[in-house]
């Protein structure tokens, strides 16, 4: 019992330490959608541009970048669901869900859904 109670507090103190101490992705409110929206971004954020994604011949590198984009809409959604404020990013990743589920990833428009995220995220910043 005690290792499981360590193995826990370790990776709550892991988190905090990635996340920091005053990011808003740091918080454990089980109805906090600015949290889940902070966590949407962040992931995000590790998400590069499509035409990466599809050139340079590392399957399992992209599909690792395609889990954590879809990660990151499925964080929005429930941010949206809490706090209508959220709305926006969620239709947008909402968006970007549906490119990946399709394989649509190519062209103006893609990157136009990649850089409206990016773009809502870094508004939640400031």
């Amino acid at each position: 019992m005690a290792a499981v109670v360590g193995v826990v507090a370790g990776a709550g103190i892991g988190w905090l330490l990635w996340s920091g101490p005053d990011s808003a992705a740091s918080d454990t409110g089980v109805d906090d959608a600015a949290a889940d929206a902070a966590g949407a971004c962040q992931a995000w954020q590790r998400v590069p541009e499509f035409g990466a994604l599809h050139s340079g011949g590392k399957e399992d590198t992209a599909w690792i970048h395609f889990n954590r984009a879809l990660s990151a809409a499925y964080l929005a959604r429930t941010a949206a669901e809490l706090d209508d404020g959220y709305q926006d990013l969620s239709e947008a990743l909402q968006e970007i869900e549906m490119r990946l589920k399709t394989f649509d990833i190519k062209g103006t428009e893609a990157k136009a859904a990649h850089e409206k995220v990016s773009s809502l995220c870094a508004g939640l910043d400031g």
